[in-house]
């Protein structure tokens, strides 16, 4: 078998160190993604929470005006 055919020790230390590299990029984009979704689920929880409260809020008034007129 020819010489220049087998890996020397530096290919391998390079390709391993390609594919750490490539495995830190994926699991960095993973984390990314992640971050992504729930910042947009927390936003989206937030909004539905401000509404009820503002739902809430009208109700008590209301009330509070029906009340008012009874007396």
């Amino acid at each position: 078998m020819a010489s220049w055919l087998e890996p020397r020790p530096i290919d391998l230390e390079m390709s391993e160190h390609g594919f750490l590299a490539a495995m830190l990029a994926v699991v960095g984009c993973e984390v990314m993604v992640l971050g992504l979704v729930l910042g947009y689920f927390t936003y989206r929880i937030s909004r539905i929470l401000e509404r009820a409260e503002g739902v809430g809020a009208a109700t008590f008034l209301e009330v509070r005006k029906a009340l008012g007129q009874l007396r």
